[in-house]
């Protein structure tokens, strides 16, 4: 009986190809390092495959290996990015990475996740019995959907809209978020459906990982986008919001680039898409403000703190400070402080290093 084969994604193809080349393992672990490093800088795919494919026949043709011939995958990654930004070839992806179709379907994988995640505390906290009220049924489903709209809000108003707003709009939906979490928590604490084992939970868990599956199958994908040329106020738009999304620059740069790029193109009498190309393309041509980047992770790593701080403050106080559920509470805060130093640490570096222009 025949096996299905799997459909095979653009970069399957060319990182076997590197294997194959002269049978060695270590040449597509190389060619798997240029990808990871291309992918944490939001290249698309398809740039990452021309750049491997374009450095494959010196392989071929020589019998040495990529690191002999280029160099550390790291190094070679990063000179192809800046190569390319010279050359203004499309390389960054302006897709926001979450869209509002998302949030059903990523949302329950993720309430699929806490509720597993609440078996494991409420086995720890209570035994192998656990109370059902609406709200604790609910609640990785709202807790799930409301992280991935918080996310997706950030990125659609990022697009068209100051970062001080998209941070706004963000923060808000994650507080209705925080304070439905509550009104689930207390409002319907006293409400109990049944008492049943708390492996019961799993089971919640199955519930979700089927409304994904169902949300997948059911909701429409998101539609083609128009390749119509948009007008000058449109490209620029969608410039700037690349160039917020994607390269995390400041609003003052963004505004700088956009307006020389009209002044340019007014200078010429084209338009902006007929003098540049697509707005992804054109953003191509910048650097990545890394420092920013690595100081934004930092606070937010930082923020985080005092909330996991009186979190385990409160659960010392009311647990005795003895049982598995504190314990939990003191490591999660231990953790959070490494990743506060360590994101730090990293922002220095970054400050450190020279920026591209």
């Amino acid at each position: 009986m025949s096996r299905t084969r799997r459909p095979e994604g653009p970069l399957t193809p060319v990182l076997r190809a590197y294997r194959e080349a002269r049978g060695r393992g270590e040449d597509q672990a190389w060619a798997e390092q240029v990808v990871l490093t291309l992918a944490r800088e939001e290249v698309s795919p398809q740039p990452i495959v021309d750049e491997l494919r374009d450095a494959l026949p010196l392989v071929r043709e020589t019998g040495e290996g990529p690191a002999e011939l280029y160099g550390p995958a790291r190094e070679w990654a990063a000179e192809r990015v800046a190569d390319r930004a010279e050359r203004g070839l499309a390389t960054v992806d302006s897709t926001p990475d979450a869209r509002w179709r998302d949030v059903p379907v990523v949302g329950s994988v993720a309430a699929c996740l806490v509720s597993l995640l609440m078996m494991l505390v409420w086995l720890l906290r209570d035994g192998l019995t656990v109370e059902l009220t609406w709200g604790l049924l609910l609640l990785p489903l709202l807790a799930g959907t409301g992280v991935v709209a918080a996310l997706a809000t950030w990125e659609s108003v990022l697009t068209r809209r100051r970062a001080g707003v998209a941070a706004a709009a963000g923060l808000g939906v994650a507080a209705a978020v925080v304070a439905g979490l509550a009104w689930l928590l207390l409002g319907t604490r006293d409400a109990v459906l049944a008492t049943t084992s708390t492996f019961a939970l799993a089971l919640l868990a199955v519930g979700y990982a089927l409304l994904a599956g169902l949300l997948e199958r059911v909701l429409p994908q998101a539609g083609r986008r128009d390749t119509a040329a948009p007008d000058d106020e449109v490209w620029s738009r969608e410039l700037a919001g690349t160039l917020r999304l994607r390269l995390d620059l400041s609003e003052a740069r963004v505004t700088e680039i956009v307006r020389e790029a009209r002044a340019h193109a007014a200078r010429s009498g084209a338009g902006l898409r007929e003098e540049f190309g697509t707005p992804a393309s054109y953003a191509s041509r910048f650097s990545r403000d890394r420092v920013a980047r690595a100081r934004r992770a930092a606070w937010g790593w930082t923020a985080l703190v005092p909330v996991v701080v009186l979190l385990t403050v409160d659960r010392l106080v009311s647990g005795g400070g003895g049982d598995p559920v504190s314990w939990f509470w003191v490591l999660l805060t231990v953790a959070v402080c490494w990743s506060v130093a360590t994101a730090w640490r990293r922002a220095r570096r970054e400050r450190g290093r020279p920026q591209a222009a």
